[in-house]
Order: C-alpha cells, then sequence, then structure tokens
C-alpha cells in the first residue's frame, strides 16, 4: 500500500489526539473521582448507581424520622415522668384527706390549695408543646390546645379538644410507630368508681311481682362517663352535661345507643333509696347478682371536682363519695400513666434497634455504590502516568516522522 507524506502526518496527529485524549479522561475522572463521568460509559452501571443512590437517601430520611421520633417520645415521657410526680404528691394529700381523725377543719382548705396547685402544673403539662410548636398529647390536631385553662363554665369539667389518631412516622421501609400519645389514651376513661350490687339490695320477686335491684351511685360529676354491666350487658351513659341528676343518668342508661335490649329498666331511687339506681327485671327469676356500675372521669376533672369537694362547694354525700373514691382514681390515674410510659419506652427501644438496622444498611448500599461508582485512585493514577509516557511517545514519534521526507535529502 503506498503512503502519501499527508497520510502519514494525519495518522500521527490521530494517535496524538487519541492519547490526549486518553489522558484528558483519566485525569477528569481523579479530578471527579468518579468511574464513569458520562452514563455513555457504562449504562448498567449509570442505573445502578441511580437506584442505589436513591435507597440510599430513602435510608437516610429514615434516620432523620428516627431522631424526629426518638426526640418528641423523650419529650413525651419526660413530660409524664412531670404528671406522676404530681400525681403521687395529689395522692398524699387525698390520704390525708381520708384520714378525718387528724384533720383540723382549716387543714382541708389547705389541701384544697394545695391540690388547686398540682391541678393548674398538670394541665400545663398536658398542653406542652414540642419544638415546632405542635400540642404532644392534641393527636393529630397537633396546632388546637388539648386541654382548656380552667373547666369550662358551660360544661363544668375539662373536656378535650383533640382526637383519638396518633401520628405515625416512616422510620423504616416496612415499620411506622407512633410519634406520641393523644390524650384520650392519656388522662380520659380513667376509672374513678367501682360499685357492685350489694346482694342484700336485692329483692326477691314472686310469680306476681318483679324482681328489684338497687345500686348506690356515689357522686355524679360533670363529664363523667357511666357503664353498667349487668351479666354481661354493658349499658354506657355519658359524658354527663353540668349538674347531672341522677334522673337524667337513668334515662341515659335506659335509652344507650348499641347496647342490646336489656331485661330491666332503670329508674332513679327516691326516699330511701334515693342515690341508688333501681333496677326493675322485667320477669322474676332473671335477677343477676353480678350487677357493676363503674364511672370514668378524665383526670383533670376528678382532680377538679376533689378539689371542690375539700372546699365545701359541693353536696355533702357527692363531697364525701369524692374523697372517698380519690384514692382509688388517683392509683388508676397513675396506672394509665404508667402504661403510657411503658408504651414509650418500647417504642423508643424498638426506634433504636431500627436506627442500628438502618445503619448496617446504609453502609452496605455505600459500599456497593462505591464499587460501582467511586474511581480506584491507585489503578488511575498507574493508568495516567502510563498515557503520559504514551503521549509524549506519540509526539516525539510525530516529530521524526515528519522529518523524513526526500526533500531533505536531496538539499
Amino acid at each position: 500500500m503506498r503512503l502519501s507524506t499527508a497520510l502519514t502526518q494525519q495518522l500521527g496527529i490521530n494517535a496524538i489526539l487519541d492519547q490526549q485524549s486518553r489522558l484528558n479522561k483519566t485525569q477528569l475522572q481523579l479530578a471527579s473521582g468518579n468511574k464513569n463521568l458520562t452514563p455513555a460509559d457504562d449504562p448498567i452501571a449509570a442505573a445502578r448507581t441511580l437506584d442505589l443512590e436513591e435507597a440510599i437517601r430513602k435510608q437516610e430520611q429514615y434516620q432523620d424520622n428516627v431522631t424526629t421520633l426518638t426526640n418528641r417520645l423523650s419529650l413525651e415521657e419526660a413530660t409524664l415522668a412531670g404528671v406522676t410526680d404530681i400525681l403521687q404528691r395529689v395522692r398524699e394529700l387525698a390520704v390525708r384527706a381520708n384520714n378525718e381523725a387528724s384533720l383540723r377543719p382549716e387543714d382541708r382548705g389547705y389541701i384544697a390549695a394545695e391540690v388547686r396547685q398540682a391541678l393548674d402544673e398538670l394541665v400545663g403539662l398536658a398542653n406542652t408543646r414540642n419544638a415546632n410548636g405542635e400540642y404532644l398529647f392534641a393527636g393529630t390536631k397537633s396546632h388546637t390546645q388539648p386541654y382548656p385553662e380552667t373547666a369550662l363554665a358551660i360544661d363544668g369539667y375539662y373536656r378535650y379538644q383533640g382526637d383519638a389518631n396518633r401520628r405515625l412516622i416512616q422510620i423504616g421501609p416496612t415499620r411506622r410507630l407512633a410519634d406520641g400519645d393523644p390524650g384520650s389514651a392519656v388522662f380520659e376513661r380513667v376509672e374513678t368508681s367501682r360499685i357492685d350490687a350489694p346482694p342484700d339490695q336485692i329483692t326477691d320477686g314472686t310469680p306476681t311481682s318483679p324482681e328489684i335491684q338497687k345500686i348506690p351511685v356515689g357522686a355524679l360529676t360533670p363529664g363523667a362517663v357511666f357503664e353498667l354491666e349487668v351479666d354481661g350487658i354493658t349499658l354506657t351513659a355519658g359524658p354527663m352535661d353540668k349538674d347531672p341528676t341522677l334522673t337524667e343518668l337513668a334515662d341515659a342508661l335506659n335509652t344507650a345507643a348499641g347496647a342490646p335490649p336489656a331485661p330491666f329498666t332503670v329508674a332513679a331511687g327516691v326516699g330511701d333509696d334515693a342515690g341508688k339506681l333501681v333496677l326493675t327485671w322485667s320477669a322474676p327469676g332473671d335477677v343477676a347478682a353480678t350487677a357493676q356500675l363503674r364511672r370514668y372521669d378524665n383526670t383533670f376533672s376528678f382532680i377538679d371536682q376533689f378539689a371542690r369537694a375539700l372546699e365545701g362547694s359541693l353536696d355533702g354525700d357527692d363531697a364525701k363519695a369524692l374523697i372517698e373514691d380519690s384514692l382509688y382514681a388517683l392509683d388508676n390515674g397513675l396506672e394509665k400513666i404508667n402504661t403510657t410510659r411503658a408504651g414509650i419506652g418500647a417504642r423508643l427501644n424498638a426506634a433504636d434497634q431500627q436506627r442500628q438496622v438502618n445503619e448496617r444498611f446504609l453502609e452496605e448500599m455505600r459500599t456497593t455504590l462505591s464499587t460501582v461508582k467511586d474511581l480506584d485512585y491507585a489503578e488511575a493514577i498507574g493508568r495516567f502516568n502510563l498515557e503520559q509516557v504514551a503521549l509524549q511517545a506519540a509526539q516525539q514519534a510525530f516529530v521524526k516522522v515528519q522529518n523524513l521526507s526526500l526533500f531533505n535529502y536531496l538539499r
């Protein structure tokens, strides 16, 4: 094949340009630290890199969510620890209030004043906000104050104004945890009284007269929910309005929604039976000795009523019943708080375990991404030096070749 001088020089120039291109690419790889500069260099690796980077971003978001969850649960735990301490103090005051033999007339006033102070602190803790200004115990209505500062005048009790929902935070691909507890699960539906039907109150009927059962009610409190359980049938009434009456309670139990038809009717006792619910059975022989009446209040409403009883602003019988029920009610309130705190601890442990799982997964994906994406500097530097030598050789060869002309010998 015949090679012209122009072709020889063009081939030399092309060789120099090719070496410069390789050297430039290696230089860019060293500068960026990436094995592939464009998706065209390795389409499969480019697609794999995008998938891994997206998975890593998700895992990093899960880790951020774990941190957020941990911070919120830790704040809730600290808040409920304060609530527990205050309730313990109120319980100590309730013990003193029930020890009538050692109380002077003015001592109840002193106890009531401290109970009022404790109540204000409890409501303040129940209305605690997190760093984002959201209420801890309002459920998903996080910008609504869960409890009023004082018992609402129109209701006569501390009405919960949040909802019963929990906000779930995704902390892993298949795992979500609640970042708090609504007030309805912490401070509401605390059993404050439980009364069993006294066996000696059951009046045996005859074939011509119905059987009657009588249950003492105890204190009627605004906002309370009453449950009457008789032989597997549960009738629910409430929350009660301000200044509730026994007749209102009896009517509400008779018309309880969602309950199966009861073989008895409920009425408010009168005369010697005042303060009692009278159950009149429709057929003789059907009376059950297992009748039980439970009263539920929220923590703040009960403590408010307890303070009123100590202050002497309630009816004598209601005041006496509330003071007698105070230890039982406060023990149940503390038990509910402790149950919530146990749940918080379990979620904190779960979040910590998930954090470790996420971290291990992140390490594995980052290692895989590094294998696919990152440049091997030792290999690249060696290649760069070799390509630099090759470019210099091509340049020197071109200089030599371009001098190989017949005219150089004719001079």
